[in-house]
């Protein structure tokens, strides 16, 4: 059996990317000490970018009917 895999990017307006300025940070597991992992480090234009897809969808994600919405967030960010 395969170890599933955990997403080491940003995930903005639907899809997965690499932050712009393509920095990383490492994710340490504190009971040890290893380095687990290397994580996409958003910057300010990565946040801008996120608030700025949010407030596009706003309208539609707020007519969008409740249980539907929730599977519909689920299925893309697992994708």
């Amino acid at each position: 059996m395969t170890a599933p895999t955990t997403p080491h990017q940003l995930f903005i307006g639907g899809a997965w990317r690499d932050a712009s300025t393509g920095a990383t940070f490492d994710v340490v597991d504190p009971a040890t000490g290893e380095v687990i992992a290397a994580v996409a480090d958003a910057s300010v234009a990565d946040g801008a970018a996120a608030l700025d897809t949010a407030v596009a969808a706003q309208a539609e994600w707020g007519a969008t009917a409740p249980a539907r919405g929730r599977r519909s967030c689920a299925t893309r960010s697992t994708s």
